[in-house]
């Protein structure tokens, strides 16, 4: 392998397990040809692996997808066209409910008052006097 002579080895170097000879390079060269084998065939097997799962896929799958029909609208709600007109629509209702009576629940006959009656109402009532009780009783 060397064209040196050999030294000779020192006797404590043995005891302690040093290695009295180089690399073995068949061995080193056979383990790099089957490392890369076994890449190959790794490779070549993931590939049928592949190959395989794709035609089962397009073997299953062959209907047409439900999703894909495009004649049917999707269920609302749906995003909007024109949303200008969709806030004034909102503005335009939330106004109604501000500035006109109507019921809440019915049952319970609770209703609603318009925004500036509601205020002068609780102007109204903030402006009475109620009976407190005094902190001597």
């Amino acid at each position: 392998m060397n064209d040196h002579a050999q030294e000779p080895v020192d006797p404590e170097a043995l005891e302690r397990g040093h290695e009295l000879q180089e690399t073995n390079i068949g061995l080193t060269v056979k383990f790099g040809i089957g490392l890369a084998l076994m890449a190959i065939i790794s490779m070549l097997l993931m590939w049928g692996m592949f190959v395989v799962l794709e035609d089962y896929q397009s073997a299953q799958f062959a209907a047409s997808d439900p999703l894909a029909e495009t004649s049917q609208l999707p269920p609302a709600p749906r995003l909007q066209v024109i949303p200008e007109d969709d806030l004034m629509k909102m503005r335009a209702a939330e106004k109604e409910v501000l500035e006109n009576y109507g019921w809440v629940f019915r049952t319970a006959d609770i209703v609603r008052l318009p925004i500036d009656r509601a205020i002068d109402l609780s102007l109204e009532r903030k402006e009475q006097v109620f009976p407190t009780r005094s902190s001597t009783e």
